[in-house]
């Protein structure tokens, strides 16, 4: 899937993505996933965000991130995910 990328990263509070055309590619993780996602450190201005390039994950650098579990959702014009709290 072509387009924009965002880094994956959690909220500290519910949200709702609804789409209005198109097609959107998600990867969720559960929040107890944090130990696997290698998570900037508190205080760091990205501090909500995984340090690992998704796309093309360094595995040497973040050998933990091979344990991280995630969950692929492809949503299409009209669909609308709900993502709880602290979901990345």
């Amino acid at each position: 899937m072509r387009g924009n990328t965002a880094e994956n990263h959690f909220d500290a509070s519910r949200n709702f993505i609804a789409l209005f055309g198109g097609e959107r590619r998600y990867l969720l993780s559960h929040p107890r996933e944090c130990k696997n996602l290698a998570l900037y450190k508190m205080g760091h201005p990205s501090a909500r965000h995984s340090e690992v390039d998704w796309s093309k994950p360094d595995l040497d650098s973040f050998p933990q991130f091979r344990q991280a579990k995630s969950h692929e959702v492809v949503l299409q014009a009209g669909d609308v995910l709900y993502l709880p709290t602290n979901y990345f």
